[in-house]
């Protein structure tokens, strides 16, 4: 970043204004690489926080971002209001209307974020900022986002939770492999790693070989076929029972959940199910906190 910062003031004048293409940046090497998918973001976010803008807006072709998406939601409503902690939960989990990395140049600097719609200018859109605080309650969740095909991966072992360091052999294993790991739910007698299909399903049976010999496990368990679906919202801290109601919610439209995890700052609900009952997932969380149709 402080290159960067270097390079720019070197290039611009006080009183210049400038275009800059986005997409794309040097290595420190000098070679020219290409960011990843939505990466003028990226660009744009970098260069508001070289500057000192009081705002970056980002002009792209929807108006603002949607509590859910719209090929499983019809007409979801759009959020007016987000923080940088509910936009990050929600791009991590694939809501892609900006892109995960340019969040970070501005939100260091305290410059909020305004998604604006091109063909549509006289939209609201979404504005993104640090905090909420002192506004009104809005709804009980922001957004919901997810993600299939996750492979499951629990290991068993009787007392468990008391030995020492075998989460973290087991984690070994899959760093060993270059596997990123998701999601650690356990239990008192096992704990589960949850890692995306694509990284493993080629050596799922090698790691757990290796998880075998360094952890002595009484059993191993792999499921794959699982999608993560996230429901995120600043509010929800406030409301007792949502996860009650949320999971009421997917029981009554016939939903196995077959993982639970939740951050101690309650921001978010993560349920793993089926890949078959994604869609539905969705569509009930959606029901029981936002409504029908708008």
């Amino acid at each position: 970043m402080e290159k960067s910062v270097r390079a720019f003031k070197a290039a611009a004048g006080p009183d210049e204004q400038l275009v800059i293409p986005g997409f794309y940046g040097a290595m420190p090497g000098g070679e020219i690489r290409v960011l990843s998918r939505g990466g003028s973001d990226i660009t744009g976010s970098i260069v508001a926080a070289i500057v000192g803008a009081d705002l970056y807006e980002n002009w792209t072709d929807v108006s603002g971002i949607l509590m859910a998406d719209p090929r499983i939601i019809e007409n979801p409503r759009r959020i007016d209001r987000i923080t940088y902690s509910e936009l990050h939960e929600l791009a991590y989990m694939g809501a892609n209307v900006l892109h995960e990395g340019a969040i970070y140049p501005v939100r260091e600097r305290g410059i909020p974020i305004h998604i604006r719609n091109t063909n549509d200018p006289d939209s609201p859109g979404t504005l993104i900022v640090e905090s909420c605080e002192g506004e009104a309650d809005g709804a009980p969740i922001t957004g919901i986002a997810g993600r299939k095909d996750f492979t499951v991966v629990t290991i068993y072992k009787n007392q468990r939770a008391d030995e020492l360091g075998i989460i973290r052999r087991a984690l070994e294993v899959f760093e060993k492999y270059s596997v990123k790991v998701e999601h650690i739910p356990s239990g008192i007698e096992s704990f589960s790693v949850v890692v995306a299909t694509e990284q493993v399903q080629n050596c799922i049976y090698d790691i757990a070989a290796e998880i075998k010999a360094v952890c002595d496990p009484s059993d191993i368990r792999i499921i794959n076929g699982i999608s993560l679906i996230a429901t995120v919202g600043r509010n929800m801290v406030y409301k007792p029972g949502m996860s009650g109601r949320l999971f009421a919610a997917l029981g009554s439209e016939g939903v196995n959940i077959r993982m639970i995890a939740q951050g101690s700052d309650e921001i978010n609900i993560i349920v793993g199910v089926e890949n078959k009952d994604f869609e539905t997932t969705i569509r009930s969380i959606y029901k029981t906190f936002i409504g029908g149709k708008e």
